[in-house]
């Protein structure tokens, strides 16, 4: 039996492309806060998100109107590498 399993064995052997692992990790919740005023916009963290099997990473978008009282407001950027785009 022992023989059998192992030539059968030696005809039956996985590649390494039928055999695949995926870890999501995702982004950060947000790298500045949830939001930061900046010349009088805010700008509201969305996260990141799956699309089409490809991970979108999160990003600040400008959200609402201008507002005087934040028209002097300068966020201070820190330094996040190569995935830094704010």
């Amino acid at each position: 039996m022992l023989v059998t399993l192992l030539a059968v064995g030696m005809w039956v052997h996985p590649s390494a492309a039928e055999i695949g692992i995926s870890i999501g990790v995702g982004d950060q919740p947000y790298y500045d806060g949830p939001t930061y005023w900046e010349n009088g916009y805010e700008y509201v963290w969305v996260p990141g998100f799956q699309r089409d099997g490809r991970w979108v990473h999160g990003r600040y978008d400008r959200h609402g109107k201008f507002d005087k009282k934040h028209a002097k407001d300068r966020h201070k950027k820190k330094h996040h590498g190569k995935r830094d785009k704010h």
